[in-house]
């Protein structure tokens, strides 16, 4: 299998962290057959790519086979962002190459530097993704996937920018839905509830991004566990702003996508 290199992962703070796995293992309270999950939000800009690296890397960590694929081929946050590059000097080729019909399937995996983390990229923008989202190779690439992880996320573009995050969701078991806490409107996030909704695809979870945790209850979290061994980071988790879930559980991010 050839290998991909991940060059940029930003360090987390240990509250980062918690949250996150919290996160992680509230979705695997969902039962076994969730599998392939949608991670998406309403509008740019709320997290949404942040927070399935990071859910992924984890899923990864912890020695679950888990697949990450960037399905954001309008204007893929991971391409830019995080310093993707083949291992062997060798061209990447993503989900575009194989849905297109020019590759096999096994061709667009790579193995990462991410022990148990695979991954499939976007090499290339593509204005007009419709016609591959909707092709049959769509649905064969997943169940491939289904056959050889334990976890597939998936990352798409926000519901309001395009249809391509509907598309991909009736190929998923569920999704999960980033809010930028105090910027998306109620409103936003409710039509994006419905349009999650129409697809038959279960809302397994709302993460509510950059909140304020400087509240009471955080307060004395921090001081408890700075008296402890292990705690570092700032008094909003990744210097940026604390978040929480509803359903599935808590996690944090520092902007983006």
């Amino acid at each position: 299998m050839k290998e991909l290199e991940i060059s940029r992962i930003p360090q987390l703070s240990f509250e980062v962290t918690e949250a996150l796995n919290q996160l992680r293992i509230n979705l695997g309270f969902c039962g076994d057959q969730i599998k392939t999950i949608m991670v998406t939000s309403s509008v740019p800009n709320e997290g949404k790519s942040f927070i399935a690296m990071q859910l992924w890397r984890m899923m990864a960590e912890v020695g679950t086979p888990s697949l990450l694929i960037d399905c954001d081929f309008r204007n893929s946050e991971m391409r830019r962002k995080y310093g993707l590059h083949s291992a062997d000097k060798e061209k990447l080729l993503g989900a575009a190459h194989y849905l297109a019909g020019k590759t096999d399937v096994q061709n667009i995996i790579y193995k990462t530097n991410i022990p148990n983390g695979y991954m499939i990229p976007v090499t290339t923008a593509i204005v007009n993704p419709t016609i591959l989202l909707e092709s049959a190779n769509f649905a064969r690439m997943l169940d491939y996937c289904k056959e050889h992880f334990a976890y597939i996320l998936v990352d798409t573009p926000p519901l309001a920018s395009v249809a391509d995050a509907l598309n991909i969701a009736r190929y998923c078991d569920g999704s999960v839905l980033v809010v930028r806490s105090g910027d998306t409107p109620r409103k936003v996030v409710d039509n994006s509830v419905q349009m999650l909704r129409r697809t038959d695809t279960p809302l397994l979870g709302l993460v509510l991004n950059r909140a304020d945790v400087s509240g009471r209850s955080s307060v004395y979290y921090h001081r408890y566990y700075r008296s402890g061994y292990y705690y570092k980071g700032s008094r909003y988790g990744y210097g940026y702003g604390g978040s929480h879930t509803r359903d599935t559980g808590k996690t944090t991010d520092n902007g983006g996508k």
